[in-house]
This record gives structure tokens, sequence and C-alpha cells, in this order.
């Protein structure tokens, strides 16, 4: 293992034809035949950092709160007030600690870049740790944890009210029994495809979860990529506020995921319960 200077987290080959970016996560090291990549590193340092953050929050909570209390209670009351509205007090109190959690985990891979040493160490393949949500895979995993989520919710608080969400056959039955004229049967048809078309709707949900969190992440990064390989004068001053504007979309690009996964959730409960 050696070390560079080099504070991108990117692996940029030098070839003839220019610099090439590697998209695809890089293998760090290995365990028996598991391939441990970089971003799986990064993600596990960010799990910890978080651990510490939330750790650090609970012990430290008191009646005259510290700067860490403040700024954790106002994500806090932003993201329970929002459910609040949607889904009332109750429900919203067992929602939003997944929210919060969602949003500093989102929030500390997005400034990943930020760490010491993040791209300075280098193995044999490539960098050692790497933004993890520059990793395609783990942000469709988070879109994935999130649709999960909406549904195991809804689905407990009412089974057939989060069924007949998607299965509208209400229209069809009530017909089949003489509760409303024969003349309706083409609407309920329609109702029943459109139900259906709700189910093709939430793997697009998923897919653009997932693209819009990797794709601002990655962009802001190429972006650092290119102005620090022009020549050896923008390796260091010159992509700073090229950094601070990738940091600022890092911390939008977190309000905003954990934002639509409350949307994702508290529609899904809100439909559940009012079919039931």
């Amino acid at each position: 293992m050696t070390t560079e200077t080099t504070p991108i987290t990117e692996t940029v080959h030098e070839e003839e034809g220019g610099e090439h970016i590697q998209l695809a996560a890089e293998p760090a090291f290995n365990i028996g035949d598991f391939t441990v990549t970089n971003t799986m590193v990064a993600t596990c340092v960010t799990t910890v950092l978080v651990l510490i953050f939330a750790l650090a929050v609970r012990f430290r909570a008191g009646v005259v709160p510290s700067r860490l209390q403040v700024v954790f209670e106002l994500v806090f009351e932003e993201f329970y007030t929002r459910l609040e509205e949607a889904v009332g007090d109750k429900r919203a109190r067992k929602i939003v600690p997944l929210i919060v959690t969602l949003f500093m985990f989102v929030l500390v891979a997005n400034q990943f870049i930020l760490l010491p040493l993040v791209g300075s160490v280098v193995t044999e393949h490539g960098h050692f740790m790497r933004t993890p949500t520059t990793d395609y895979s783990l942000t469709v995993a988070l879109a994935l944890i999130t649709m999960f989520a909406a549904h195991f919710i809804a689905f407990t608080a009412s089974p057939v009210g989060h069924l007949l969400t998607y299965f509208r056959v209400g229209g069809i039955i009530d017909i089949i029994r003489g509760k409303k004229p024969l003349s309706q049967l083409f609407e309920a048809f329609v109702d029943l495809f459109l139900g259906l078309l709700e189910i093709l709707g939430d793997f697009v949900k998923v897919i653009s979860l997932g693209t819009r969190l990797f794709g601002n992440i990655i962009a802001g990064e190429v972006v650092i990529v290119v102005i620090s390989g022009l020549m050896f004068a923008t390796q260091f001053i010159v992509p700073m506020p090229f950094i601070l504007l990738a940091s600022f979309a890092g911390l939008i690009q977190a309000f905003v995921f954990a934002l639509l996964s409350t949307i994702f959730i508290s529609n899904n409960l809100v439909h559940a319960t009012h079919n039931h």
C-alpha cells in the first residue's frame, strides 16, 4: 500500500486517449473468495461515523442543548413535522427515526470526499476508499430500502387497504353484487388497470430515486477530477470552489432523498388507510 497526494475519489488512469474515470467500484482487498470493494469500505466507515454522531448526541443531550443537539433536533423536527401533517403524531413518531437515519447516512456518504486521506490511500487495484454514493448499486439499494419500508409500514397499518391500492377490484365486485350498474364495467376495468400500473410506478420510483442521487454526486466528483487533471497548477487551489459546490450539492441531495422517502412512505400509508 502506498500513498498519493491526489484528493480525488475516482481512479484516473493515464492512457493514450487521455484520462479515464473509473465509474465501477474497485477491489480493495479479498476475504477468501469474497471481494471487498472500495465503496464497501467507505460505506462501513460512513456507518461508523453516523453511529458515533448518534451516540454523541444521545449522551450529550441535556436541558441546555449543545450545538450538536440543536442541529440534530432541527433535522428531526423538519421531517417529523412533515410526517405528522400526513399520517398523524402516533405514526410519525415511529417512522421519523428511519427518515432521519437515511438522511444522516446519505449526508455523511455524500461528504466523504472531504475526509482526510480518502483519496490518498491506494492499493494495486486503485483507491482504497471512495465516496459511497458514487456506486450506483448502493444508491439503488437505499432506494429499495425506502420502498420496502413504505410497503411494509402501509401493509402493517392496513393489509387489505394496501392491497386494494394496487388490485382495485372493488368496482368489479360491486357490479357483480349489483351495487353498481353494468354500464360502469369499463370504468371498473380502467381503475383495475391503473392500480396495476402503480406496481410499475414503484419500480420506476426506485430507479428514479437511486439514479438522482448517484447522478448528482458522480457528476460533481467527475468535474473535480477533470479540473484537477488539467495541469499541475490546477490540482490544489483551483478545485476548491468545485469541492465546496459538490459538498453543498451533497447536502441538498441528502435532504431531497430523505424528503422523497418521507413522501413515498406517507403516501402509501395514507392510501392504505383510505382504502380500508
